[in-house]
């Protein structure tokens, strides 16, 4: 091979190229190209070991480590693979550190053994991106977020910054680190995903897509993963995209379960109409029929034409632990929870009565000792005008009575909250209509007007919350005075509490890129909730300052504090603390809404706090961001 002529015409190319034995670990260089020579500075390399020319005096020790396991790896993998900086240092090159993409690729001889490495520097990285490992905390942040994360860079998606979130949704390790996507995960060549990274970055358009269907190689075989993904494009200082963040959650188990729960109630009502027109062929067979109720995916009963229970299907026994006998001699009234119990058997001595379908709702206490909410319904099987049977089925409702009592809270608190300022409102106008003392009105008119100014701010705390939900909510991201911005804010909130000081003890000045509208809700939403929870506390301290390229602001009270329970779900949707909820007015946004706005300038939130002393809140906004 080495004597071909196609060979060296494909080797004395312009690139630099050697060509090097693949047995390790001294990787001896067969022969080199003129512009290896020149790019090395060296006259003569054949012969050589390659570590004679590649050296800890020429080459960054990161990338001296990184080329040797590359190298071993091709020949092991019998796979080309890629090396996007390597920091090499000739004497003929001019810049103090240099950054080559390199080309690493086993080679067949005339008896078809891999016996070579070819080796090509395909030409040189502008700069060393900044990674992760400059950064140990954000390093740290990403390999812990509990979605799968990674940064593409360039046209040929290479792999930059990888989680293990991500590399466990993949069922790769980070070996792949540095190697282009198509590469490392070759059977999604023919999906949609490459061109769609392809659009997001020619375009700079983010995409996203929710339960999208994608064949990966998990397990050494081809499976059918579902995914919630977003594509976000990352400029460069000249604002040109040079690289894509891939956020992807995997939501396979919701996807399988929302079909199974809709095939399970196709087969339901396939089952039901099969039993509604075979009734009398079951009653003849009953072997048959008793092996169709015990098949089906929920529990399913029988009862005698008196009411009693004579037959439960394995579903039952499952979900009590018990025997099918031990069930029937038990009855329903053994499981069902005693506050839902009269009605049962009220509306159950209604149906035996007149025949009618019975349906109610109860709590049933399974194996485990909790009791779950199930639907249960059951219709005669009739004949010659006589009830033979009664057949029900008791179906598992459980988390849609759990998301009700969620909704139905919600609406409950909102009501509340939304009916007090109205009815202020309402009672200062009707001070209004019977005063005609024109200064006397002039406090009326002020109260109507706080209430309107609380049920505005309800109003749109409630807007933000579904848009937010809806991922339409907009930034309108400028440059702004950070120290101006912080202390109108002050100013904006101390109008509204005179009995409290708000002082500003120390204010970075600096000029902040954000959404100062955003920003300045963030500030609201946590001075009014200092001034709410420290009714006796009459001193707020805000303080901000700028550590390791951030904006750190902190808002300290002296009021009631938070116990450590509570903490670590202040900034969920709709949650407020239970011990507070009828002594302080809201509805659980406030902090849910500041947190996002936070998350959207990449920055996050925490809390210091002692019951009875009072609470610090913290958040931090990136510099550059």
């Amino acid at each position: 091979m080495l004597t071909d002529a196609l060979f060296h015409a494909l080797f004395d190319i312009p690139l630099p190229r050697i060509l090097l034995s693949a047995n390790g670990p001294n990787f001896k260089i067969i022969c080199d190209n003129d512009a290896f020579k020149d790019f090395s500075n060296s006259s003569v390399s054949s012969g050589k070991s390659v570590w004679e020319v590649f050296n800890s005096g020429n080459v960054g020790d990161e990338s001296l480590t990184l080329f040797k396991n590359i190298l071993i790896q091709s020949v092991e993998n019998k796979q080309k693979s890629f090396i996007a900086d390597f920091k090499y240092q000739a004497s003929a090159v001019e810049k103090p550190e240099s950054y080559w993409k390199l080309e690493i690729m086993p080679v067949k001889s005339n008896d078809d053994k891999f016996q070579y490495i070819l080796v090509t520097i395909i030409g040189q990285s502008d700069k060393k991106k900044e990674d992760t490992r400059q950064y140990p905390e954000l390093s740290s942040i990403i390999s812990h977020l509990p979605i799968g994360l990674c940064i593409l860079s360039g046209k040929e998606m290479i792999l930059e910054v990888v989680n293990n979130g991500m590399l466990n949704l993949w069922d790769r390790n980070d070996s792949i680190l540095g190697l282009p996507l198509l590469e490392f995960m070759p059977e999604i060549t023919d999906q949609i995903f490459p061109k769609l990274l392809q659009q997001v970055y020619a375009s700079g358009i983010p995409f996203s897509n929710k339960g999208a269907a994608v064949e990966l190689m998990v397990g050494g075989r081809l499976q059918t993963v579902y995914m919630d993904f977003s594509y976000t494009p990352l400029q460069d200082e000249k604002g040109v995209t040079n690289r894509i963040l891939v956020m992807a959650d995997d939501v396979t188990d919701r996807i399988l379960g929302m079909r199974r729960e809709q095939q399970l109630t196709e087969e339901l009502k396939s089952i039901n109409e099969i039993l509604a027109a075979s009734n009398l062929e079951l009653t003849e067979n009953e072997s048959r029929f008793r092996f169709l109720l015990n098949a089906l995916p929920q529990q399913v009963w029988t009862a005698n034409s008196a009411g009693l229970l004579d037959y439960v299907n394995q579903v039952v026994c499952n979900d009590f632990g018990l025997d099918v006998e031990v069930v029937i001699g038990h009855g329903w009234q053994e499981f069902v929870h005693p506050d839902d119990l009269e009605e049962a058997l009220a509306r159950w001595t209604i149906a035996l009565e007149t025949g009618c379908e019975y349906l109610t709702e109860f709590r049933l206490q399974l194996s485990d000792g909790k009791y779950k909410w199930f639907l249960a319904r059951a219709v005669p099987l009739i004949e010659n005008d006589k009830i033979l049977l009664w057949i029900g089925t008791n179906t598992n409702i459980d988390l849609q009575k759990s998301n009700e009592q969620r909704k139905d809270e919600f609406i409950s608190i909102a009501s509340h909250e939304l009916k007090t300022p109205l009815t202020s409102i309402k009672a200062f106008n009707q001070l209004i209509q019977r005063k005609n003392s024109e200064h006397t009105l002039d406090g009326f008119i002020l109260k109507s007007a706080q209430n309107i100014t609380r049920l505005e701010r309800l109003i749109k705390d409630l807007l933000d919350v579904t848009k937010i939900n809806a991922g339409q909510i907009t930034y309108e991201m400028e440059s702004f005075d950070f120290k101006k911005m912080l202390a109108e804010s002050i100013e904006s909130v101390q109008l509204t509490a005179p009995e409290h000081d708000i002082i500003l003890e120390s204010a970075v000045d600096v000029i902040y890129l954000g959404d100062q509208y955003r920003l300045e809700q963030v500030v609201h939403n946590i001075l009014t909730n200092a001034v709410k929870y420290s009714p006796n506390g009459k001193r707020i301290i805000v303080k901000s300052v700028i550590e390791q390229e951030r904006v750190i602001v902190s808002f300290q009270d002296f009021g009631i504090g938070i116990a450590e329970k509570d903490r670590k779900r202040l900034f969920e949707r709709y949650y407020r603390v239970e011990e507070n909820i009828m002594q302080f007015e809201g509805l659980g946004l406030g902090l849910f809404i500041s947190s996002e706005i936070l998350k959207r300038h990449k920055g996050n939130f925490w809390i210091e706090s002692e019951p009875g002393k009072g609470s610090t809140f913290y958040f931090r906004l990136p510099l550059y961001n």
